[in-house]
């Protein structure tokens, strides 16, 4: 006859306490079966827990010192159990603690033969049960010897698994709550928008990195203080604030949910254009609002450029008309008059005087084919027909020889663009060379095209007296002009003394 052990009752309760206190903290599993083996004189043990797949896997194991629990505990954690399935999946099922004699006899369980090597020859398993009943896990535990187990064991395992199960499940819901938490830091701190948060009464809860970069705040500096002191303009503070009164007593919102342009102040007290959406956080509770803004000072600048290119490009056609005007009445006008008047004597002397009526004629030939170069110089200007005929790399041939410098083209695979992009070309280089002709003080410019990704790509070089500064001239500022019609852009790279790079980039 086997022999009921002597369980001390006051030890299974001051263990329930500590293994739950165990389990409260992170990766305590094998902490609370070593506590509970060794109060309880077992030699080993496994923590199971329902995976994703509906099955059971050991989560955790204990051997007691000098047993050699090896090839057992490797059985153990090889297994997935489903429910109902070996002592672990019938506590599953039952939700009862449960003893089993003789356990490497029992065929139908998966480690039977493995356990009776281990010389175990009773197991104790019992639920970890959370507050709403939910399998958190299942403990159990291996023992040698053969005795019965005590009732207050059994009853003790029951109160022990509620408390650690609500341990296990209270730990689950801590660890969900962190994970939550650093997902939306992690949302917060990659965001390229400022986020700001604040309670009811305007205070910041949360100033997330770009906040930090846009309005000179460091995060610590931000949380605590009023919004309205903290980044609203001071004109702008007592409308906020009633408004915030406003939603608050009328729940009616204005602004809430919307993209509004406003005005925002950075710590230096400087202001700038903020586009802004303020939405209410759901919960419960006193309100709780978001603001997710964006500085606009960007797209201003680049807005207020494009008008002044605008402004700039209509008073240089302006100017252009005035000196095509001016060149067509001083030049070829003039000549074409006084071809007209010169004619006219011809024609009251030719019947008199044949020998003079026709030297007239001769002068008047000579002044008219004058007066068709002075025309076609004057159209060249304008637009050189070779570009329209032939293409960029006739004119550019053209301009080499007409250029007040030399001009060394780069090889290239030539081809033809659209009109607008090889006018814009043609003039970059014009003006580029007429620049190294005046300023550089050198004979040589070196050119280079190429088609880079669709875009091309135009570099005039110059080994001269280099300063230029494409912001003060306004030769380069027109030409930066001129391509930023057609969505391009203009470089000038020009150290003092160190040559001049003026580099245009066209979409074509």
């Amino acid at each position: 006859m086997t022999q009921r052990p002597e369980v001390d009752v006051a030890l299974l309760l001051r263990l329930e306490h500590a293994v739950a206190e165990i389990l409260a903290a992170p990766h305590s599993d094998g902490l609370a079966l070593a506590a509970i083996g060794q109060a309880l004189g077992w030699q080993a043990g496994a923590l199971w827990q329902v995976h994703d797949d509906d099955r059971l896997r050991c989560s955790a194991a204990w051997a007691a010192p000098g047993f050699d629990g090896g090839p057992f505990e490797a059985a153990t954690r090889g297994l997935a159990l489903s429910r109902g399935e070996g002592l672990p999946g019938a506590v599953w099922r039952s939700r009862e603690p449960a003893w089993v004699r003789e356990f490497g006899r029992e065929a139908s369980f998966p480690r039977a033969r493995a356990a009776a090597q281990a010389g175990l020859e009773a197991a104790f398993c019992f639920p970890l049960l959370s507050a709403g009943d939910a399998v958190e896990g299942i403990v159990e535990f291996f023992t040698g010897r053969l005795d019965d187990p005590p009732a207050e064991l059994l009853s003790t395992a029951r109160s022990l698994g509620r408390r650690i199960g609500g341990a296990l499940e209270r730990a689950r819901a801590a660890e969900a709550v962190g994970r939550s938490e650093a997902r939306l830091r992690a949302v917060l701190d990659s965001a390229l928008d400022c986020v700001v948060i604040a309670d009811a009464d305007g205070m910041v809860l949360e100033f997330n990195p770009a906040a930090c970069r846009t309005f000179g705040y460091a995060r610590d500096e931000a949380i605590g203080r009023e919004l309205a002191e903290l980044i609203i303009p001071p004109q702008l503070r007592d409308a906020h604030r009633k408004g915030l009164q406003r939603y608050l007593h009328t729940h009616r919102p204005h602004v809430l949910d919307q993209r509004v342009e406003t005005t925002g102040m950075r710590s230096d007290g400087t202001q700038f254009p903020v586009e802004l959406t303020i939405t209410r956080v759901l919960g419960d509770g006193a309100p709780v609002f978001s603001g997710y803004l964006r500085d606009l000072s960007a797209q201003h600048a680049a807005a207020e450029e494009l008008r002044a290119t605008r402004r700039r490009t209509m008073e240089a056609a302006a100017v252009e008309r005035q000196r095509l005007e001016r060149d067509l009445h001083d030049g070829a006008q003039q000549r074409l008059v006084g071809l007209g008047l010169t004619l006219a004597r011809a024609r009251t002397a030719l019947p008199d005087e044949p020998a003079r009526a026709s030297a007239i004629l001769d002068d008047s030939i000579a002044a008219l084919e004058e007066a068709a170069i002075e025309l076609r110089n004057l159209a060249r200007g304008i637009h050189p027909s070779s570009l329209t005929r032939y293409g960029l790399d006739a004119a550019l041939a053209d301009l080499g020889r007409r250029a007040p410098v030399e001009l060394r083209i780069a090889p290239w695979q030539q081809r033809r663009f659209p009109a607008a992009v090889e006018a814009a070309a043609y003039f970059v280089i014009s003006e580029a060379l007429t620049n190294v002709a005046r300023y550089a003080g050198v004979d040589v410019a070196e050119v280079s095209l190429a088609v880079e990704d669709g875009v091309l790509v135009i570099a005039i070089a110059d080994a001269g007296n280099g300063g230029a500064d494409a912001g003060l001239g306004t030769g380069l500022r027109g030409l930066a002009d001129r391509v930023a019609m057609l969505d391009g852009s203009l470089e000038v790279h020009s150290p003092a003394g160190q040559g001049t790079v003026v580099r245009a980039r066209i979409p074509v």
